[in-house]
């Protein structure tokens, strides 16, 4: 889902130097997530399970304006995500739909004139729904059974006929539909919101944002990981505590302190990246470039809320993230 309103700046002060080690297996907090009898899993694509094919049924309303055909600003947004460094995605647009309603049917329909239910919040501009696999062995019914928890099966990407958009840039007062395609393309593949201000993954739209961020690499990367990385990363680990027990669902996020641009050479603007706090209140920050970093842990308490990571705690069985402490950095 992806919200029209405005984001804020976070303050940061300290300065952290690291040193990086290789990068190994971890999942970051930007995964939708599936509870297994393991624990958490975060939702994505089986490679070797069936070809990832999205289809668009072109037909648009007068409420979609502008000179370029829909279908190639959808091929444009799902070739942001498929040329991130450190990822290995294969993707192909398959035949044009006529379907107006999402559903398990093999089809990943993209479409601007399907039904839905945007009534709760007039202000959602795009919803991203995706079927996911519960258990191994079942049908995927695609041939074939399934292979892990939180399989992605099925992903359906429906635009609000009530809103206004644009082909062309949008201009504050028409919404562009690239910036919308492509956040709504990160849910495709299985990414959950972002509480980064400038990542493409936060849950409120700005005007025209078409590139990703380190944040939005990270998340994707962890998930498709290349075979070797194009730009070397590691991790930040640690633990967040209050009095002495650990807080679940805090927002750490490290945020460089140098004009380094690691990832200059394949247009991703520079972000802070982060994750979020588990059970006990440990984190993982993956997919971070050698640099100096502040290290922050903030509370989901505005303008992101529980309600914008709300598969996060309910992996873990828990109600809702923690808010009852104040912003601290390092």
């Amino acid at each position: 889902m992806n919200r029209s309103a405005l984001g804020r700046t976070l303050a940061m002060v300290g300065v952290l130097a690291i040193i990086l080690l290789p990068l190994s297996s971890a999942f970051p907090h930007l995964n939708d997530l599936t509870a297994s009898s393991t624990g958490p899993v975060p939702d994505h694509w089986a490679a070797s399970a069936f070809p990832i094919v999205w289809n668009i049924n072109p037909a648009r309303g007068g409420n979609v304006q502008g000179s370029r055909a829909v279908a190639d600003v959808i091929q444009a947004s799902f070739t942001t995500w498929t040329s991130a460094p450190n990822t290995t995605l294969s993707v192909a647009r398959g035949n044009d739909s006529t379907k107006t309603a999402a559903g398990m049917d093999n089809t990943n329909l993209i479409c601007f004139v399907c039904t839905g239910d945007f009534s709760s919040e007039a202000e959602t501009l795009a919803v991203t729904m995706t079927t996911v696999a519960t258990s191994v062995g079942d049908s995927d019914g695609r041939g074939g059974t399934t292979q892990f928890v939180g399989q992605i099966l099925d992903a359906d990407i429906l635009f609000n006929p009530s809103n206004t958009f644009t082909t062309d840039t949008g201009n504050g007062t028409v919404q562009d539909v690239q910036t919308v395609a492509t956040h709504e393309i990160g849910h495709f593949f299985g990414l959950d919101h972002s509480p980064i201000v400038r990542a493409i993954m936060f849950p409120f739209t700005p005007d025209v944002e078409t590139t990703l961020g380190y944040d939005d690499v990270a998340g994707i990367s962890a998930m498709y990981p290349a075979s070797g990385q194009a730009v070397g990363t590691g991790s930040i680990s640690g633990t967040v505590r209050l009095n002495g027990a650990g807080v679940f669902g805090a927002h750490v996020f490290a945020d460089s302190q140098t004009g380094a641009e690691a990832f200059a050479a394949f247009n991703i603007r520079k972000t802070p990246i982060g994750t979020l706090s588990t059970p006990g209140g440990s984190y993982t920050i993956t997919g971070v470039p050698p640099d100096s970093y502040v290290v922050t842990a903030e509370p989901l308490d505005l303008p992101v809320t529980n309600t914008d990571v709300s598969d996060f705690p309910k992996a873990y069985n828990q109600g809702a993230v923690q808010t009852n402490f104040t912003t601290r950095s390092h």
